[in-house]
């Protein structure tokens, strides 16, 4: 007949415990990162700053030369014709726009399981070594000589099988950008 101790069992469910738990990590882990394997095309970008930006430039191209006289709008904009004014400054505004739009539209990475990542903006290709660590921050290493390996770091906010959210801080400012899968 075995005697079993308190002291034995106890180190013991430590240890299956410890273990399970770590299994566990390891696991999730694992699937999180092959979750982001995949190609990734940018939808949004959300950034208060320049969203606060275009809000008060549309403000004054609204407002630009309403509450001056002929004279006073020649003194200070060089028009007299605020209207046409007023126009021209909204489409060089909504060209902007859009082609901050198409930057965002326009571009995919693509997360290969080796690690490496191919990053496409408007057509001009970086490469980088990709890793998600467990702290759901992903860190790019940029591969290209004139970057000499220059790492960023993103937080994964969100990802599921259809969507990635990532959050990127410069200085006191951030940035949250969308990606959905290929095809979804």
């Amino acid at each position: 007949m075995m005697i079993k101790s308190n002291r034995v069992d106890i180190p013991m469910r430590k240890i299956i415990l410890g273990s399970l738990l770590f299994f566990m990590v390891a696991f999730f882990s694992c699937n999180h990162k092959k979750g982001i394997v995949g190609v990734w095309h940018s939808v949004r970008l959300e950034n208060k700053d320049i969203d606060s930006f275009y809000i008060k430039t549309q403000q004054y191209i609204d407002t630009i030369g309403k509450n001056g006289d002929p004279g006073t709008n020649m003194a200070l904009y060089g028009a007299t014709n605020m209207d046409c004014l007023r126009q021209e400054i909204q489409v060089r505004f909504d060209s902007t726009k859009a082609l901050q739009m198409r930057s965002v539209t326009n571009t995919i990475i693509t997360f290969k399981p080796d690690g490496m990542a191919y990053l496409s903006f408007n057509g001009n290709m970086d490469t980088s070594k990709w890793a998600l660590g467990a702290d759901n921050m992903l860190r790019l290493t940029d591969m290209n000589a004139e970057m000499q390996h220059d790492t960023i770091t993103w937080e994964v906010t969100e990802l599921t099988d259809t969507s990635l959210v990532v959050k990127m801080k410069k200085d006191s400012s951030f940035s949250k950008v969308t990606f959905h899968p290929e095809g979804k």
